[in-house]
């Protein structure tokens, strides 16, 4: 079996890139529309972040999975 983890390190890479998008972003104080849209995309990337963690940990755990046949005896077997 070959083990594929194209999904889990896409995953990954997103993961890593974003904080590096964010990191030294500031909160705007502008009562502006524009500032209020952009404090708005900050908040839900940073929201979402965890999510994409918790999604490369059930894609590698997925592989794993997959890739332990060994784990589960035969049906009918004594051992």
């Amino acid at each position: 079996m070959e083990i594929d983890l194209a999904q889990a390190r896409a995953a990954v890479k997103e993961l890593a890139d974003e904080p590096e998008v964010l990191d030294g972003t500031e909160w705007l104080e502008r009562p502006s529309r524009v500032a209020r849209r952009l404090n708005s995309r900050t908040s839900r990337t940073l929201l979402c972040l965890p999510h994409l963690g918790d999604h490369v940990s059930v894609e590698i755990m997925g592989v794993c999975h997959d890739f332990k046949p060994g784990d589960n005896p035969p049906q009918g077997s004594d051992h």
